[in-house]
């Protein structure tokens, strides 16, 4: 009997695992629907439903275990969908959005590998205008990458543990060729603070041989001698973006700036499109229920001068539920300049209004 039972013991230690580790899964994800008006798309005007506006639709699964002694693996599967449609955002990759596993410690950092957004998403991009706002507040075609459109294949990320406020990282994608190193392979690095009611980061992002949709953005048909079109992408030898961007809540009010550069090479020699976003959130009556947002984007990129003026307004109905409304208006300037702002198609001539009413739900 007393064999019967130490047996039993060992197996039930065995199956149970080891007595340390504390894991969990928790499941999240953002849902939003709204509907569109936008005054020139294309020549026509647009009235549609569309989704994933406010906040990208999406789920994901992340996954921690605690090891003991400060050590915790962790890993995050995130996918992009259509709220509208139904449809996966991505249909050649079901977690587009991130797919990584890592380990962290409380004094070392963590380390982590798999697809995952750069550093110009992970600590710049919650500065700009869209935050609060909608997608067409980004910054021309988000050739900047401070929306999540761009994670890093094949990538190693180590970050810093947050150090009174301080938090740091460096990663580095492979591109996987054999005797070309340097072919397909991407790299980011970053800094930001964060105490308080100071927000303050800095990012840089490398990817050799990427492409641009450069027709799409800006109508432009020919760049540094690649001739383009309606499906014609750039293709840069050398993509480079630096950006940078500060916010500091001051009672109701929290001003904001981003600044972000991006600078497209190949054989031929380089251009450059320089963004610059300001905008003030307002708590209203100081409760956080509602949230007004008036921002400013400028850009410059070829002879092309784009500006836009938004407003935005927030009802939070609670932490996970909200209502919106917002408007955009787009004026650009230049040499066969026509309007786009970005997540929708472009107008026939130098402007475009979108506006957007919506409701947004997190879980």
């Amino acid at each position: 009997m007393l064999k019967t039972r130490l047996l039993v013991g060992v197996c039930a230690a065995i199956l149970a695992g080891p007595v340390w580790a504390q894991s969990s899964v928790t499941l999240y994800g953002s849902i939003d629907v709204g509907l569109d008006f936008v005054s020139n798309s294309q020549g026509q005007r647009l009235f549609q439903e569309a989704s994933g506006k406010r906040q990208p639709d999406r789920w994901g699964l992340l996954i921690k275990e605690g090891l003991g002694g400060g050590n915790t693996v962790f890993a995050r599967l995130e996918a992009g969908f259509l709220t509208n449609s139904g449809a996966q955002i991505n249909p050649t990759s079901f977690f587009n959005r991130d797919a990584y596993v890592g380990i962290s410690n409380n004094r070392w950092g963590s380390l982590s590998l798999g697809n995952i957004n750069d550093y110009i998403y992970q600590y710049v991009g919650r500065m700009n205008n869209s935050v609060p706002g909608i997608s067409s507040f980004y910054t021309p075609g988000n050739l900047d990458g401070l929306a999540n459109t761009h994670a890093l294949n094949n990538s190693v990320k180590y970050e810093t543990i947050d150090f009174h406020g301080i938090q740091a990282g460096v990663m580095d994608s492979f591109g996987g060729q054999a005797g070309n190193f340097s072919a397909g392979r991407q790299y980011s690095a970053g800094v930001q603070y964060m105490s308080g009611p100071v927000r303050v980061a800095v990012a840089y992002t490398m990817s050799h041989n990427r492409t641009a949709d450069i027709f799409g953005t800006f109508s432009m048909r020919s760049l540094l001698g690649q001739p383009l079109k309606q499906g014609t992408m750039f293709n840069a030898s050398r993509y480079s973006t630096l950006a940078a961007g500060g916010s500091v809540k001051i009672g109701y009010f929290t001003p904001h700036l981003t600044y972000s550069g991006v600078k497209l090479e190949d054989s031929q020699g380089s251009a450059t499109l320089n963004n610059y976003q300001a905008g003030v959130n307002i708590d209203l009556f100081g409760k956080g229920f509602y949230v007004l947002g008036l921002s400013w984007d400028h850009s410059l990129f070829q002879g092309l001068a784009i500006n836009q003026y938004n407003l935005f307004l927030t009802d939070y109905l609670s932490k996970s539920t909200q209502v919106y409304a917002g408007v955009g208006l787009q004026r650009a300037s230049g040499a066969g300049a026509r309007a786009a702002q970005f997540g929708y198609q472009p107008s026939s001539d130098g402007s475009q209004t979108v506006a957007r009413i919506g409701v947004n739900h997190m879980f």
